[in-house]
């Protein structure tokens, strides 16, 4: 028989034209269940690959960002703190009171950063919402 030609014996017949038995039902079920496993297994790495990628990308735009940001702000306190400094008349105190006030604000950025990471599921929704609709349909056919 050559490739993609079909055969003239039914799917649901045996080769002497009688119905399958049990045994041939049982593999066709384990065939399927094995299929239906593999497919779930794909959607789990597809679906775990988009959200590790997710991550990927909001992590290298916060670094990224964090990097710029830091170099900006880094100019500017110095001028602050020397100007503050010489405010107050004492130029460490004018850095100090700076350090304190980026201190604070820092770690307010670290906690909402830290919330947003935090807040990142790796738990793959849709294959879970698909195994529980097939363990409610393997519950209603039996």
């Amino acid at each position: 028989m050559a490739v993609g030609e079909r055969s003239a014996v039914p799917e649901g017949a045996v080769g002497n034209g009688g119905p399958r038995g049990f045994g041939d039902l049982l593999s066709r079920l384990a065939a399927d269940l094995r299929r239906l496993l593999d497919q779930k297994l794909a959607l789990l790495k597809l679906e775990l690959s988009e959200e590790l990628a997710a991550l990927a990308r909001r992590s290298v735009l916060l670094v990224a960002g964090g990097a710029v940001a830091v170099l900006g702000v880094f100019l500017l306190v110095i001028a602050l703190a020397i100007w503050l400094g010489e405010a107050m008349g004492s130029l460490p105190g004018g850095f100090a009171v700076v350090g304190v006030v980026l201190a604070l604000g820092g770690g307010g950025l670290a906690l909402v950063a830290q919330r947003q990471l935090s807040a990142q599921r790796f738990v793959p929704r849709r294959t879970v919402e698909e195994l529980r609709r097939d363990a409610q349909w393997i519950k209603h056919e039996l």
